[in-house]
């Protein structure tokens, strides 16, 4: 049972659900936002929901946000318990606490995206059109704005524990902070903003199981 343990627990595993967390949330993404758009009409909106399938697939793409979630929560929860020995205590909670808050906003936006999917598919009747501007108008802010700068927070905590604990190699130390501080100061509202966490999400946990595979970094928790 320990040496279950020490797996499930071990960075290898943690840069797994990484991947996990970045591929899950991007396609999650990718179909919730392939929807109307803020701007369609009602003729639009109305046409989209009368296609067939378009309730069930979102539900689909909530399955997999969600298994993708608890993969981003077993990221940082590992990657606290393994790096965070050695930093600042206010590092390291900033970390598990924009974590949790990060995902928690990504969670809430792609359910507003879904919303009117899901009233069709469990209530049988095709939204409004005018809740359906609505609720995209939700998710915006959301996605878009709020989850993009908490994300940061993640980011430069990471960094910050990775460049101390010399986990990360100092060109994604300050490749981080570069990004990080450009997603902070982006003032803009594109789909794209939405991905860049993910994307990071990725790089990271392919580096660290890269470098737990050529033996640069422990995969083992300490005992």
């Amino acid at each position: 049972m320990s040496r279950w343990r020490r797996r499930y627990a071990s960075v290898e595993a943690a840069a797994l659900a990484g991947i996990v967390c970045a591929i899950g949330w991007s396609v999650s993404l990718r179909g919730l936002t392939a929807g109307p758009s803020i701007t369609a009409n009602a003729r639009e909106i109305a046409r989209y929901y009368a296609a067939r399938d378009v309730g069930f697939e979102a539900l689909i793409l909530l399955q997999i946000a969600t298994l993708a979630t608890i993969g981003f929560m077993w990221f940082i929860g590992v990657l606290r318990s393994r790096l965070g020995n050695d930093a600042p205590a206010l590092t390291s909670t900033v970390f598990i606490g924009a974590g949790m808050l990060s995902a928690a906003l990504i969670v809430c936006g792609m359910a507003a995206l879904a919303a009117p999917a899901v009233l069709l598919e469990a209530g049988g009747k095709p939204p409004d059109p005018a809740a359906v501007s609505i609720t995209r108008a939700i998710a915006i802010p959301l996605l878009a704005i709020f989850a993009p700068r908490t994300a940061t927070l993640v980011m430069l905590s990471t960094a910050t524990l990775g460049r101390v604990t010399g986990a990360l190699p100092r060109w994604l130390v300050i490749l981080t902070y570069l990004v990080a501080a450009v997603e902070f100061l982006n003032v803009t509202i594109n789909e794209p903003t939405i991905y860049v966490f993910p994307a990071w999400i990725a790089l990271v946990s392919l580096l660290l199981l890269v470098r737990t595979r050529t033996g640069e970094l422990n995969a083992s928790p300490p005992m």
